[in-house]
């Protein structure tokens, strides 16, 4: 048996061994290299089927050859008794290297990694989907929220882009999924941190307007509701406090656009004071400002005439009809 036997069997090792990869490949990807164990093994079997005739006998001029090639034999074997059997088998060191090298061939082709080039066309787009699994239509990925994972409106939006997103790119079902958890944990997360952190300021807004406003908390944060609800509705009003900010707070919680509400409905009813359930105080101060501006038409005609006096009456008049209306 010939060298050259070696090398048949080998290729035909390779064309029965071999897997088949994604057609349209044309990225020359290279493949995962073999370790030495699995070189090994190939050579093994190639050496089973190797020319066994004798070699030259010692004291001719190949003598010094032939023990070079026994030392690079054990070499190889690296104590393996079984291997180095094996190793004998191959009569020179040309033998020994062409068999690793298409062992390492056999090996590689194994293990190509399926991928599609850039240019594939439609048909091998398609073999490609059916061999690594992806769904014709979009929807049909196997990848959904978990049972655990609360997903809003907008959740459930990207989770359609998504899917939509990761089918043009013929990413593997599972690839898919692995990053859609992804996504769910990162979205938890976040969520975690926004809650936490709307509480903080809303703690935070309370004591700072308590601080500031003292007895009148009460009567200013019931002016700006007020206000609000009668532009507004109730729920109108719920749902424009209960905005989110970017920091995860709400609108309610922020201290310029409370005290902002607060000073319009405190003008806007004359005082907070109606609030508070002091109404018959406030009826009285404001009737007793409107009866002082009153008695200017007498004793100072042009005076009550003046734009500013004028104002402030109207004012008056105003919220007069607004505290009657709430006793």
């Amino acid at each position: 048996m010939t060298d050259e036997t070696i090398t048949t069997d080998v290729q035909e090792n390779q064309e029965t061994g071999a897997t088949q990869t994604a057609p349209g490949s044309d990225t020359g990807a290279a493949a995962a290299q073999p370790s030495a164990s699995e070189v090994a093994g190939t050579v093994e079997a190639s050496a089973d089927k190797a020319d066994t005739g004798p070699e030259k006998p010692a004291g001719s001029d190949t003598d010094a050859t032939v023990g070079e090639l026994q030392k690079l034999r054990e070499t190889l074997a690296g104590g393996d008794d079984k291997l180095l059997k094996q190793l004998e088998r191959y009569k020179s060191t040309e033998a020994i290297s062409k068999a690793f090298r298409e062992a390492r061939q056999v090996a590689s082709q194994g293990k190509q990694p399926l991928r599609l080039g850039e240019k594939a066309t439609e048909e091998e787009i398609k073999a490609f989907r059916d061999a690594v699994g992806i769904p014709d239509d979009p929807a049909q990925y196997p990848a959904d929220f978990r049972e655990d994972f609360k997903a809003s409106d907008a959740d459930k939006a990207v989770l359609s882009e998504f899917k939509q997103a990761m089918h043009a790119a013929n990413v593997d079902p599972q690839a898919a999924k692995a990053a859609l958890s992804w996504y769910q944990d990162f979205a938890t997360a976040q969520q975690q941190e926004l809650d936490g952190n709307l509480a903080k300021i809303a703690r935070e807004t309370q004591q700072a307007l308590r601080t500031e406003w003292g007895g009148e908390y009460d009567g200013n944060i019931g002016a700006a509701k007020e206000l609000m609800t009668s532009h507004l509705g109730e729920d109108g009003f719920n749902r424009m406090m209960g905005m989110r900010l970017m920091d995860g707070s709400r609108l309610q919680d922020d201290p310029a656009f409370v005290k902002m509400m607060a000073q319009i409905g405190t003008d806007y009813y004359g005082s907070n004071a109606v609030f508070n359930g002091d109404i018959e105080t406030t009826a009285k101060t404001a009737q007793e400002k409107l009866d002082g501006f009153l008695q200017l038409r007498v004793s100072d005609p042009e005076k009550y005439k003046s734009d500013a006096i004028q104002q402030q009456v109207t004012k008056l008049y105003a919220q007069l009809e607004k505290i009657n209306g709430r006793k």
